[in-house]
C-alpha cells in the first residue's frame, strides 16, 4: 500500500524525532524534513523566502519519490494549512493514502524542549515568542490522531503510529 505519513506539530513538539524513528523502522521509506532543507538553504538566519523554497523542494522530492512508489514520512509544521493541502493533492494525484498525526504537547513542554535542545547546524536560537506563535496557530485536520501528552516518549509515539498499519504494509 502506497502511503505518506505526515508528522505534524508546532516547534519543539518532537516531530523530527518521531519522523526519524519511523524512517529507521520502515524499509522502502524516505524521510522529508523541511527543517533540514531550510538549514541547507540558509543556516545563520531565517529569511521569509527560505521557508517557501524549502517547502517547494519538499514537494518536488515527495513527487519524485511517489513515482518510485516509496513510503514517505514527512515532518510538517502544523501552523500552515497549505502544507497539508499540498501533500494531500500530491497523495491524490499518485493514489497514495495520506495519514496525518499531530504532536501537540503543552506549550510549556515545547518551550522547555527548545531551551534544552542543541542542533549542531543551527546558528540561531528560536525565540519563545515564535514557539508561542506557532503553538497557538494550529491548523486542525479532521480524523487526525493527536498526541498531546507531554510525558509520552517519541519511541512510544512511533510504535503507536506503526501499530496503525497492518504488518504486511509497513514498507
Amino acid at each position: 500500500m502506497k502511503k505518506i505519513i505526515l508528522i505534524r506539530g508546532p516547534i519543539c513538539s518532537g516531530k523530527s524525532t518521531v519522523a526519524k524513528l519511523l524512517f529507521e523502522r520502515n524499509n522502502n521509506s524516505s524521510l522529508i524534513d523541511e527543517d533540514v532543507l531550510k538549514r541547507t538553504i540558509e543556516r545563520t538566519k531565517t529569511p521569509k523566502w527560505r521557508s517557501s523554497l524549502a517547502f517547494e523542494t519538499a514537494l518536488f522530492l515527495a513527487e519524485k519519490l511517489m513515482r518510485r512508489k516509496r513510503t514517505i514520512i514527512a515532518d510538517v509544521h502544523s501552523s500552515k494549512k497549505d502544507r497539508y493541502v499540498q501533500y494531500k493533492k500530491l497523495a491524490d494525484k499518485y493514489n497514495y493514502t495520506l495519514h496525518s498525526f499531530l504532536l501537540y504537547p503543552p506549550l510549556n513542554t515545547c518551550i522547555e524542549r527548545n531551551r534544552l535542545r542543541n542542533i549542531p547546524d543551527v546558528a540561531y536560537k528560536i525565540s519563545r515568542k515564535n514557539i508561542e506563535k506557532y503553538w497557538r496557530v494550529l491548523h486542525k485536520v479532521a480524523d487526525e490522531q493527536v498526541f498531546s501528552d507531554s510525558k509520552i516518549e517519541p519511541a512510544l509515539i512511533a510504535n503507536k503510529i506503526l501499530n496503525k498499519f497492518p504488518k504486511t504494509s509497513v514498507s
